[in-house]
C-alpha cells in the first residue's frame, strides 16, 4: 500500500480526546459473558510512520491498516499461512453459479465495542458508506480500496463498476451482488479496508478518529506519537496474551533498533540494512516476511520529456537494479522486472524493461528531445516503508546513475509526514521522478495491477485504455491457466510501455525481544496481535 493519504496533525491529536474506551454489553459466541477478565500482558511495537488516519476504508496506509486490523474485522479473514479466505464475521458463505453474488451467514452473538449487535443491517451500512466514499469528490476517493476493488466511482467507460449492491435477507444473512464476476472477491474482502465498523460510528462520523469494531482490541487513546489499544473483554474469539497494545511511531530505523535493545519497545518493524548484523550478534530474533511489495521509480506522465518512451527506456537502462537490490535491501530481495511479485507465477516471458546498460541509456537520451533541463526528483525522508526501507540511500544511488547517463537532476526531499505520497501520486505536481512503491494487501495479482494501472486515477498516473481493459478483464477470468496467461501477457505489455521503472521486490523484517515466543507474521504486515504469544 502506498498512496497513503495524510492524517493531519490536528486530526490525529483530536483523537486523544476520545480516549474513553467503549465496552460491549453482550455475549460473544465462544467466550463466557461476564467471568472473563482481559489479559494482563503489555506489548509495544514501533513502526515507521504516524497512521494516515484510523479509517482504513479511506486511507491506503500500512500503519492505518495495522492499527485497524486489531479493531475492525471483516466478513472474511486471511489465513496467515496461505492468504486464502477463512471465516471471519461471516461463519460461512455461498457463491452463486454465475459468480455474481455471494450470500454470507453472519456469526450470532457478536457485538461491537459500543455494545450494538452485529447484524446484516450493520454490514449493509458499511457497504453503503464505502460506496458513497468512492463516489465522492474527495481527492483520495479514486484510490480507496472500495474504488479499486470494485472499479467503482470512475467516469471512464473502460472502468465500469462491478458493484451492484448489498441486500439484507434476514437479520443474519446478507447478499453482496456484482455486475460481473470478480475472481478474487473473497480474498479482496480480507483487506483491513473492509473491516466492519459500528453503524453508530458511521452515523456520527467518528471512525477516522475513534474506530469502533468487533475485534480483539478496542481503541483507547491516540497522541501524535502513539496509538493505544486495550483488549475487548467481550470478544467472541480468543484474546491471547496482550491486554494493552501500543503502536509507537519512531520514523528513524536506527532509533527503532536502539529502542528495542534498551527495552523501550518489545518489537519493531522494517529493520534497517545496517541493523541485521548487530541484532544477530546480540541474539535478537529477526523475522523475515516474504517479498510482497514492489519498489519503483515513478515517472510522471505529465512531464513532457517523459512522454517519450525512449526517454523512459533510457531511465531504466541507466539504473543498476541488481546493485540496488543487493546493496540497499535485505538479503532475499528480488530484482524486479515487473510489478507483480514472483509468488503468483505470472512472470512475463517477453519482458522489455532494459537491463543496466549506461551506454545504451546515453544513446537513447542523445537521440531524444531531451536538452539537459533539470528534472525534479522527489524522494521521502524520515520514514521506512515495506517497499523502501532506506529511501535516502536509494535516491542517492539512482540519482548518481541517472546523472552519469546524462540526466540533470534537481533533488527534492520531502518529509513523509508532510504528505509525500499525496504529492508524488498527483500528476499535476512538478515531479519528474519519484521514489515510491506498493505493498500487496491481499493474495492475488489484482492487488497490484488494479491500484497501480487499473483505472484513470491509478497510483502511477499512467492512463492507457488498453492496459486498463486488460487489467479488468484478467480480474474477471476464472482461476486457472488462462488467467495466468492473461497476467503474463499483461506483464509483457506493461514492460514495453515502461510507465515506471520497477526496482525490486523487497524482503521486510521485524525484530522482537526475548518476551516474544511466537509472532503472527504475515507477508502483508497486517498481523493480529491477539495471536501473539509472550513468555
Amino acid at each position: 500500500m502506498a498512496a497513503e493519504n495524510r492524517f493531519g496533525r490536528r486530526t490525529f491529536l483530536a483523537a486523544a480526546g476520545l480516549g474513553l474506551a467503549l465496552t460491549g454489553c453482550a455475549t460473544g459466541t465462544s467466550r463466557p459473558s461476564a467471568s472473563v477478565s482481559a489479559p494482563s500482558g503489555t506489548f509495544v511495537l514501533a513502526h515507521a510512520a504516524r497512521p494516515a488516519g484510523l479509517d482504513p476504508s479511506r486511507r491506503n496506509s500500512q500503519e492505518t491498516s495495522r492499527v485497524s486490523a486489531q479493531i475492525l474485522e471483516g466478513l472474511v479473514t486471511a489465513d496467515r499461512s496461505t492468504g486464502e479466505p477463512a471465516p471471519g464475521l461471516a461463519e460461512s458463505w455461498t457463491v452463486s453459479d454465475d459468480r455474481r453474488s455471494v450470500t454470507f451467514s453472519l456469526r450470532r452473538g457478536v457485538v461491537f465495542h459500543d455494545g450494538s449487535a452485529l447484524d446484516a443491517a450493520a454490514v449493509k451500512a458499511n457497504f453503503d458508506k464505502w460506496q458513497a466514499q468512492a463516489e465522492s469528490d474527495e481527492s483520495w476517493a479514486p484510490r480507496c480500496a472500495f474504488a479499486t476493488t470494485f472499479r467503482h466511482g470512475h467516469t471512464n467507460p473502460q472502468v465500469g463498476t462491478a458493484y451492484a449492491g448489498t441486500e439484507v435477507k434476514d437479520e443474519h444473512t446478507v447478499v453482496l451482488r456484482l455486475t460481473r464476476p470478480y475472481t478474487p472477491l473473497l480474498t479482496a474482502l480480507t483487506q483491513p479496508a473492509f473491516g466492519i465498523a459500528s453503524p453508530r460510528s458511521i452515523t456520527d462520523g467518528s471512525g477516522e478518529r475513534h474506530p469502533v469494531g468487533t475485534g480483539p482490541f478496542r481503541f483507547d487513546s491516540a497522541t501524535e506519537t502513539a496509538v493505544k489499544l486495550v483488549a475487548h473483554e467481550r470478544y467472541w474469539g480468543e484474546l491471547g496474551d496482550v491486554g494493552t497494545l501500543e503502536m509507537r511511531v519512531i520514523p528513524d530505523a536506527d532509533v527503532r533498533c536502539a529502542a528495542l535493545l534498551s527495552g523501550e519497545v518489545d518489537a519493531y518493524d522494517l529493520v534497517g540494512l545496517d541493523a541485521f548484523g548487530p541484532l544477530a550478534r546480540k541474539g535478537v530474533q529477526v523475522l523475515y516476511r516474504d517479498p510482497y511489495s514492489v519498489s519503483y521509480l515513478g515517472l510522471n506522465p505529465s512531464a513532457t520529456i517523459l512522454r517519450d518512451v525512449n526517454v523512459r527506456r533510457a531511465v531504466a537502462a541507466a539504473i543498476d537494479r541488481s546493485a540496488i537490490a543487493k546493496n540497499l535491501f535485505p538479503n532475499g530481495t528480488n530484482v524486479a522486472d515487473q510489478f507483480v511479485p514472483a509468488r503468483f507465477n505470472v512472470d512475463g516471458d517477453d519482458l522489455q524493461i532494459p537491463g543496466y546498460d549506461p551506454q545504451h541509456a546515453k544513446d537513447l537520451l542523445k537521440a531524444s528531445a531531451y536538452n539537459g533541463q533539470r528534472l525534479p526528483f522527489y524522494y521521502p525522508r524520515h520514514t521506512s516503508r515495506m517497499y523502501l526501507q532506506e529511501p535516502e540511500r536509494v535516491y542517492a544511488q539512482i540519482s548518481a546513475q541517472l546523472t552519469r547517463a546524462g540526466f540533470s537532476i534537481k533533488p527534492v526531499p520531502v518529509n513523509w509526514a508532510d504528505g509525500y505520497a499525496d504529492v508524488v501520486t498527483d500528476p499535476e505536481k512538478d515531479h519528474a521522478f519519484s521514489l515510491l512503491g506498493w505493498s500487496g494487501s491481499f493474495r492475488d495479482p489484482d492487488s497490484f495491477m488494479a491500484p497501480l494501472l487499473g483505472n484513470p486515477d491509478s497510483q502511477m498516473g499512467y492512463s492507457d485504455n488498453g492496459i486498463m481493459t486488460a487489467v479488468n478483464r484478467a480480474a474477471m477470468m476464472p482461476d486457472g491457466d488462462s488467467r495466468s496467461a492473461a497476467y503474463k501477457a499483461l506483464n509483457n505489455r506493461v514492460s514495453d510501455i515502461v510507465p515506471a521503472v520497477p526496482l525490486c521486490h523487497p524482503v521486510s523484517a521485524v525484530a522482537v525481544n526475548s518476551r516474544v515466543t511466537s509472532f503472527p507474521l504475515t507477508s502483508t504486515g497486517f498481523e493480529r496481535f491477539n495471536e501473539l504469544q509472550l513468555a
